[in-house]
């Protein structure tokens, strides 16, 4: 890709060059063409170039020219278009400036209530439009309110990252997201007592990224049904589990038919040995390449799951590189 047409593209200032001022050389007569010669086809191909290393940047393109900003409003899903919301001030505003587009909600450093407020109200007004929520540090006393709000359907929804502040929030219920998940990409849920968990993540065939951090007694996913939901998940790279205290309330089954991921390359897990030694005892994963595991106090365990898998991950690598 040409390099004088990238730096007209990726222009740090609030006006981008102009069609005039750039040129670009092509073929062995080194023929020189101004950037308005351009097809709109190979114009939106240097715009997803573009927007793939200045994320949320495409604002800057439909500021050049009429022109462009026809191109990049008439190709939002290819270029990836979306409002970036740091909840400052009511989204309503944004909305009036922009077309309609998915709205991706970003967590701001020391927020002010006036900023939990705003983004409360886009949840519960705009979720139909919502693909990423990322809220690490949701205050207990936001967390009602938040928990109630996420009980719409979010059918554009991709990354959603959700921490409250405290270890005191009450049950998510069952009808979180609707139930169903179908676009998640990737979910990171720390500290939520969700019962209904298993039954989103059987919706969830998308995800890439699974993290459950600190996960509460009242908020325990057996193996069985974590394996079941997994089972469905062949595009999922990354699974971590850590769970708050060693209860293990579930016997332990016999091994079933094993489930393969075959995409999974990481796995973290904190927990008791028991879970999983049962959790892997019902799953392949040959392009495992990274296990983080720490257990809780247990000097007397054995670990021939574990064994299981290493060795059969260790042997498909080393099929795979003969090949």
């Amino acid at each position: 890709m040409p390099e004088s047409l990238l730096l007209c593209a990726a222009c740090s200032s609030t006006t981008i060059c102009g069609p005039s001022q750039v040129s670009l050389e092509v073929g062995p007569s080194q023929d020189r063409v101004t950037i308005d010669t351009i097809p709109d086809d190979v114009l939106v191909q240097i715009f997803h170039f573009y927007g793939n290393h200045w994320e949320n940047e495409w604002h800057r393109l439909v500021h050049v020219c009429q022109r462009w900003r026809s191109i990049v409003f008439a190709s939002p899903h290819h270029l990836n278009l979306r409002i970036k919301y740091s909840g400052k001030r009511p989204l309503s505003q944004m909305m009036d400036v922009w077309p309609v587009l998915p709205v991706a909600i970003f967590y701001s450093q020391n927020p002010s209530s006036s900023y939990w407020e705003n983004v409360a109200d886009t949840i519960e007004s705009e979720h139909h439009l919502i693909c990423h929520v990322d809220l690490p540090d949701i205050p207990t006393s936001q967390w009602e309110r938040f928990a109630a709000a996420m009980q719409k359907p979010f059918p554009q929804l991709t990354f959603l990252r959700i921490l409250p502040a405290t270890n005191t929030v009450t049950f998510v219920p069952d009808s979180f997201l609707g139930g169903s998940a179908p676009l998640l990409r990737e979910l990171w849920l720390a500290n939520c007592p969700f019962q209904g968990l298993p039954k989103l993540l059987l919706s969830a065939k998308q995800l890439v990224c699974l993290s459950l951090w600190d996960i509460p007694d009242s908020g325990y996913i057996s193996p069985q049904d974590l394996i079941t939901a997994l089972s469905v998940m062949s595009r999922l790279e990354s699974l971590l589990l850590e769970f708050r205290s060693p209860l293990y309330p579930a016997s332990r089954p016999p091994p079933l038919t094993r489930s393969v991921l075959p995409a999974l390359t990481f796995l973290a897990f904190h927990g008791v040995h028991e879970y999983l030694e049962d959790l892997l005892a019902q799953i392949e994963a040959p392009l495992l390449n990274t296990l983080r595991i720490t257990f809780f106090i247990d000097p007397d365990f054995v670990l021939p799951q574990l064994h299981r898998l290493i060795s059969h991950t260790n042997r498909s690598r080393h099929a795979t590189e003969q090949l």
